[in-house]
């Protein structure tokens, strides 16, 4: 007698086979209900033993067409699952016209017993538990819609409470935790993670790991670097704890502790890990040594400042703020999500400098850097790219929203005068603006497209916004 085996966890369908075949049946298996009703049709087995919870048609969709087929109506079925099936699920599939349902795992002696009474039972429609008809199809639709439907809804409960009860525990702890999926995504992070690299807790989920923590482009490597995740999913470890440097929103280093976590699922598979860290500088002590690595981090934290700042105005330089429309460009590629950009100018700043000096022009642009930065969103970037020219970039922007922050600035540097208790001058700005593109190869084009807007306005009266 041949038996059919349908599960989509290899691990159980093999298990099952080796089994059944060590007691002299013939065994076939499938990986879901579409496989095995055809490999019922051709190889008409004597008994069916399928899973419920499968993807595609799942038990109860494959035991509904069993019985609709007259050749098949009488076909043994016996439902052999998990802990799927409640009181209603088993009511639904004795009315369809199951012929056992067994919960796993179930001693094999047992099973080969209950195997052997079906396949040794008389009667033609003795797994038919009494019915003398199949069940209507309305009523089956009906009731199949109405278990679908409450499993949904306690599905989505359980799934609430268990993120709302991760979130509480998360948010409980000192350290910064986040949790990272296999493909170096943040997937969840707690307030204090948020806080030590400066940005809002909503803004780190969806971003990848070394772009958030690092500034970089691509997973950390290197012959010094240890990085948690490839030891946790690549080499298999369950825990791990390692040193490691962040930077914050600012560029600043912190030299943390960290200590991670796999994350398995029902199958024993890592799918994700939960990384906490703390800054091993933030511990108060005397030692010497301790106290000199705070005073060299410092210094070289001062230095990497000086290296990204414009000096004059205080602002990002050129180097900085291009580098950084690089990343908000491969970012925005990524996720598909919007870039805005903003190029601005001084309108007629050599005739400020030429009638006032330059001392007077540097107090326009340092006032000028001050205002633009105030009129700015906490997620937009700036810096000074030329001498009066600036570039301001808007992640997750899109071209009406960014047009709206070029007028802001617009109307803020040209509704008040500059002065120094001396000299005092009305200063006007011209702004381009464009946003990212699909069909943009690199973030050259959109710079480029955003000055030319830039210089447009300056050709169409100056003291506006051009879009691009």
């Amino acid at each position: 007698m041949k038996i059919l085996i349908i599960d989509d966890d290899a691990n159980n369908s093999d298990m099952l086979r080796e089994f059944f075949a060590g007691e002299g049946y013939e065994v076939a298996t499938a990986i879901d209900g579409e496989e095995g009703l055809r490999k019922i049709l051709s190889e008409r087995p004597s008994l069916v033993i399928t899973d419920v919870l499968m993807p595609g048609m799942d038990g109860f969709q494959l035991l509904r067409a069993i019985r609709k087929n007259e050749a098949l109506k009488d076909l043994p079925v016996v439902f052999y699952t998990g802990s799927y099936l409640d009181e209603e699920d088993q009511k639904l599939a004795r009315e369809i016209g199951v012929t056992r349902y067994l919960i796993k795992p179930m001693e094999p002696g047992r099973l080969i017993t209950i195997v052997e009474e079906i396949l040794g039972a008389q009667g033609p429609k003795t797994h038919r538990s009494g019915l003398s008809a199949p069940l209507e199809e309305p009523v089956f639709l009906k009731l199949y819609n109405e278990r679908l439907v409450n499993k949904l809804k306690g599905k989505i409960l359980e799934s609430e409470r268990a993120r709302l009860s991760l979130e509480h525990i998360m948010e409980g702890m000192g350290d910064g935790v986040i949790v990272i999926t296999r493909d170096y995504m943040i997937f969840q992070a707690n307030s204090a993670a948020a806080a030590s690299l400066g940005v809002e807790k909503s803004e780190m989920v969806g971003r990848p790991c070394y772009e958030l923590l690092h500034r970089g482009q691509a997973p950390c490597e290197g012959p010094h670097i240890i990085c948690p995740l490839d030891r946790i999913f690549k080499r298999g470890e369950a825990n791990v704890k390692v040193l490691h440097t962040h930077l914050d929103c600012e560029g600043n280093e912190h030299h943390v502790e960290i200590t991670a976590s796999a994350v398995k699922d029902s199958r024993g598979e890592t799918f994700a890990m939960v990384e906490s860290w703390r800054d091993i500088m933030d511990n108060k002590t005397d030692d010497e040594l301790v106290k000199l690595v705070k005073r060299l981090n410092e210094a070289q934290t001062h230095l990497r400042q000086m290296a990204v700042t414009d000096e004059l105005t205080g602002l990002r330089n050129r180097r900085y703020i291009v580098e950084r429309l690089e990343e908000e460009f491969q970012r925005s590629r990524r996720s598909g999500r919007p870039l805005g950009l903003i190029m601005l100018d001084i309108d007629h700043f050599k005739q400020i400098n030429d009638a006032h000096g330059h001392l007077f022009g540097d107090v326009v642009l340092r006032v000028i850097a001050s205002r633009i930065r105030s009129s700015l969103r906490k997620h937009d970037l700036v810096g000074r790219v030329g001498g009066e020219e600036f570039l301001v970039v808007c992640p997750d922007s899109s071209l009406d929203d960014t047009v709206v922050v070029a007028e802001r600035i617009r109307n803020r540097i040209d509704k008040e005068e500059i002065g120094d208790g001396v000299n005092q001058v009305q200063v006007a700005l011209s702004a381009g603006v464009t946003m990212s593109d699909a069909k943009d190869e690199s973030s050259d084009k959109v710079f480029s497209r955003a000055d030319t807007a830039l210089y447009k306005a300056k050709e169409e009266g100056r003291n506006r916004v051009v879009v691009l």
